[in-house]
């Protein structure tokens, strides 16, 4: 129930979202196997198809909770737009009610009272979180309670119905992974080198493959508006409802307007984007693009370079050993050859670009950023108060955030590749307030800003889009996504392109990292003692945590001691 603000977009959820109630009654939830099976004949894409749940309508004479109760669970069937649902509304409500406007995710079983008036019902749920028509989630924090009033009227019949309620239904938390599937949709980032993924949500039933790309061609998600880029013009359309597959191959009929000034060159990205946002589905090996049902024709040219998914970023750290710069790989300490000492500067938390050259640290005070490589001096490039470990993005920028001082909100700043302190770029980011930045960590795409910031003793973890300028120069970090933590953290690092992993340092007290995706439930590693540092190669076993002693590898959800001294590893990035 509930509306949101972005009511605006109704496709998503239409439909699908009332099946998902379809089998929250169900003492059991059915389910199919692998998603369908790929024939010549043509037919659409697939999440697993539940078998449909067939709700009552109202009873003679029920009473006003009675009748609250039914529309709840009538809400689970979505066959003709909800027709059961919509018998237990006034004649007015039926016709402007929307199921789908808004999934209110929610842990206990809502509970009806009603209130002195006969006239109002009143709905208390727990709520765990929300999808909304765009097929955002977004989660709440523990213990938020939503109330709801539903209004009731006799009818000419003495017949109570609901004459208001807000839009939307509800949905069980133990549900949510049975009956949706996240699904990574993608964007180009600003120079189409790298793709960069849009979690969104979708119910496991037939025709999902048009709703897939008619949510992309809708565009991003708020927080990445501005720090991605389609290849679709705007107002591209997907004319039918349906995306026919036949033998792999995706027929995807789209407005003729994408034909117009289009390059050869534009054309292929679309077809590549096209592709891409299908890849996932197991009944998509091809895409063929058709405007007008007839093929849209793209003549040769030079094979573009391929664009990058969840880059890779090696299996080599940079650490420091004894207050010197030193690889960290295999477990162990690798010699960098030719790079300077450093340890004049009692160096902390080193950070090494994806060329692997050149390396960025911060003195022991956190007031100064400092560069190095392999055959050159270290200089001063930045300086500021409490400033944050440095990051790379796959563009080359350095990226830190410093404290702006008492009457001043905290900085993040980026310094071009070869820059000096006179020409580091300060972003708009209004929205941090007066929030304390712990940690600024750029994604493996250049496009998203993971931060961590403690705002009046608590922590957030929140998730930027980057926006640049047509030469790349970083500009501006969008409105945050906010990704919900089991606890307090102080540190995060990337662990793929939809996950990261976070942790709270304690140097004494044992400490369980969280590694949370995007798209799935997140699970905690085996607490270890002492844990102060965390950093992450490509996938959840490639974690690292530090303690005050030693560097400990993750293997399966057991860590594993290396060697000790080595402080503040970091992948590339």
């Amino acid at each position: 129930m509930f509306a949101d603000s972005r009511s605006g977009k109704k496709w998503f959820i239409a439909l699908c979202v009332a099946f998902v109630l379809a089998m929250t009654g169900c003492s059991a939830i059915p389910t199919v196997g692998p998603v369908g099976t790929i024939t010549a004949e043509p037919q659409d894409g697939t999440l697993d198809v539940p078998v449909p749940y067939s709700p009552q309508g109202p009873s003679e004479d029920a009473t006003p909770v009675e009748i609250v109760n039914g529309f709840i669970a009538a809400g689970r069937g979505f066959q003709e737009d909800y027709q059961v649902a919509r018998e237990y509304l006034a004649p007015k409500l039926a016709a402007r009610w929307k199921p789908e406007e808004r999934v209110l995710i929610y842990r206990a079983e809502p509970k009806t009272v009603q209130t002195p008036k006969n006239e109002t019902v009143q709905i208390q749920v727990e709520v765990v979180g929300s999808i909304n028509a765009m097929g955002i989630r977004s989660d709440t924090a523990a213990g938020t309670t939503e109330s709801i009033d539903a209004q009731l009227v006799k009818n000419k019949e003495g017949q109570w119905r609901i004459e208001e309620v807000p839009d939307g239904i509800l949905v069980p938390e133990g549900s949510v992974a049975t009956l949706f599937r996240s699904h990574s949709l993608y964007f180009y980032n600003s120079t189409y080198r790298y793709w960069v993924p849009d979690v969104r949500w979708f119910v496991r039933r037939q025709g999902v493959t048009a709703e897939i790309i008619k949510t992309m061609l809708a565009g991003p998600a708020p927080y990445l508006e501005g720090a991605v880029v389609s290849a679709f013009p705007d107002g591209t359309t997907l004319p039918s409802n349906s995306v026919p597959i036949s033998s792999g191959e995706a027929t995807v009929d789209l407005s003729a307007d994408i034909l117009q000034d289009a390059t050869d060159e534009r054309l292929v990205q679309m077809k590549r984007q096209l592709e891409q946002n299908l890849s996932s589905l197991n009944t998509v090996y091809s895409v063929e693009m058709t405007t007008g049902q007839s093929p849209v024709v793209i003549e040769p040219t030079d094979v573009p370079e391929p664009v990058v998914k969840s880059p890779s970023v090696g299996i080599t750290q940079i650490a420091l050993l004894d207050k010197e710069l030193t690889y960290y790989r295999g477990a162990q300490p690798v010699a960098i050859p030719g790079i300077p000492s450093i340890s004049s500067w009692n160096p902390r938390d080193p950070a090494i670009s994806y060329e692997m050259k050149p390396i960025a640290f911060l003195n022991g005070d956190r007031n100064k950023l400092l560069m190095t490589a392999p055959g050159e001096n270290v200089r001063v490039v930045s300086q500021g108060r409490s400033m944050t470990a440095p990051s790379f993005d796959p563009m080359g920028w350095l990226w830190y955030a410093s404290d702006g001082g008492p009457e001043a909100q905290w900085g993040i700043h980026a310094l071009p590749p070869g820059g000096k302190r006179g020409n580091a770029v300060k972003l708009t980011a209004e929205w941090l307030g007066d929030r304390e930045v712990k940690e600024l960590r750029i994604s493996r795409d250049g496009a998203r800003a993971l931060i961590v910031a403690e705002q009046a003793g608590k922590s957030q973890v929140l998730l930027s889009g980057i926006t640049r300028t047509a030469d790349g120069i970083p500009r501006e970090l969008a409105a945050p996504y906010e990704i919900k933590a089991s606890g307090p953290a102080d540190s995060a690092a990337w662990v793929d392109e939809t996950t990261i992993v976070v942790m709270q340092a304690d140097a004494e007290e044992p400490v369980s990292a969280e590694i949370i995706s995007l798209g799935a439930p997140s699970q905690s590693t085996a607490p270890l003692s002492g844990m102060t540092g965390i950093s992450a190669g490509t996938g959840d076993q490639d974690i690292f945590a530090e303690t005050t002693t030693a560097i400990y590898s993750r293997v399966g959800n057991s860590w594993v001691e290396g060697t000790a001294g080595v402080r503040d590893p970091a992948f590339p990035g």
